[in-house]
């Protein structure tokens, strides 16, 4: 059933992609990255792209399901693949403004906590922060997107399609509710490390969605999948004493790094993985994560819904002992995870991170339960092609 949420407008910021840490108890925080305390919104993005004559606030609804094109054409594909040459993607900055999801709600921020995600200092690595087992799996990824005249980044994962070219994150990591807008300039780049895109560089062509989170900022919804156009790489040459790159085709997503199978309504209480960049900072300022390579907790679910009303959430997922801080937001939840093939099913994304203990260090994570409706969005958004 819908929920018939308001809004904010008028500089009262409605959702986030966003990291704001709660000191208080029990309060969740979602798990993207970010590099300073913010007080502000996130600057505005442009409703119309004039470079590429697309109207980017041009949502077409399809039984609940919204669809935005984000770089549809070669001429956009073209335009942002020149956007993140290889030095614009070393100086990106890893952080998010923390804002608020919706004036309706009462809970709000009680602290703000901004942490780089290329922190230099460093703590010992809490348990279950362990690299992943044997591997990373090679569709993990970061995706990287542009809000107003800022560059942030979060976690994602190639999922299967017919098409071979679909790529699954957190609704936040791609709709900038902030501003009722998709992000601009958005790519995914697999196995991700280091400053590194060993498998090439995906850029987005239509973002899907369920219309709750686009249109209300409702974390039950917030997932999003992706459609990319076939990916390139930055080959270097020297030209009149210069070095520059060249664009180089590396093929469709799914043929060159494999990808997770999706699964949805499964039940509670169940053995998952969880991967992602986490890079920001606990409440008591320790920043156990770098954010330049891949992470993995594993656990059991627990059995029972978990709710957080500051962010319109009502059927979370959630995995205690997980310590992830801000930058995993989007990573995947894999079920039935083959640590020799590294590969799963997709039942989840990483959304909020949580504090359960009220102590120093963030203990939690959690997902929207992926329902029917989650399936609805999937199923729609692996009918495209994209060449």
């Amino acid at each position: 059933m819908t929920r018939n949420l308001t809004l904010a407008i008028g500089g009262v910021v409605a959702a986030a992609s966003a990291v704001a840490v709660f000191w208080s108890q029990g309060h969740a925080v979602p798990a993207t990255a970010a590099s300073r305390v913010a007080t502000t919104p996130v600057s505005a993005v442009t409703g119309v792209d004039e470079s590429a004559g697309v109207n980017r606030n041009a949502g077409v609804n399809k039984n609940g399901v919204s669809a935005f094109p984000l770089a549809p054409s070669q001429a956009d594909k073209q335009r942002v693949a020149a956007y993140w040459s290889p030095e614009r993607l070393k100086q990106a900055s890893s952080y998010v403004p923390s804002t608020k999801p919706s004036p309706s709600t009462r809970s709000t921020t009680s602290a703000v906590e901004m942490g780089p995600g290329d922190a230099k200092t460093h703590t010992r690595t809490p348990r279950g922060a362990a690299p992943p087992p044997v591997a990373s799996p090679p569709m993990v990824g970061k995706v990287f997107f542009k809000v107003g005249d800022k560059e942030f980044w979060c976690s994602a994962s190639a999922v299967h399609s017919a098409h071979r070219n679909l790529v699954a994150t957190a609704g936040h990591c791609a709709y900038a509710l902030s501003q009722d807008k998709p992000v601009q300039n958005w790519v995914f780049i697999p196995g991700y490390h280091d400053g590194v895109a060993p498998s090439g560089i995906f850029v987005g062509h239509t973002l899907y969605m369920h219309e709750d989170f686009a249109g209300q900022g409702d974390f039950d919804r917030d997932y999003a999948f992706v459609t990319v156009h076939r990916g390139f790489s930055w080959q270097p040459y020297v030209e009149g004493g210069r070095l520059k790159y060249r664009s180089v085709d590396v093929g469709r997503l799914e043929d060159k790094v494999g990808a997770f199978r999706f699964a949805s309504g499964k039940p509670l209480g169940r053995q998952t993985y969880v991967f992602g960049y986490p890079a920001g900072a606990n409440p008591d300022g320790t920043r156990p994560y770098t954010g330049q390579t891949v992470k993995s907790c594993d656990g059991i679910t627990e059995k029972k819904f978990v709710s957080a009303p500051t962010w319109q959430l009502e059927h979370g997922v959630r995995l205690a002992g997980c310590p992830f801080t801000a930058g995993a937001s989007g990573g995947p939840w894999v079920i039935g995870y083959n640590a020799t093939t590294r590969t799963g099913y997709l039942a989840g994304i990483t959304s909020l991170t949580w504090n359960l203990n009220g102590g120093g260090r963030l203990d939690a994570v959690s997902t929207p339960y992926f329902n029917q409706l989650t399936q609805r969005v999937y199923t729609q958004a692996s009918k495209q092609g994209t060449g």
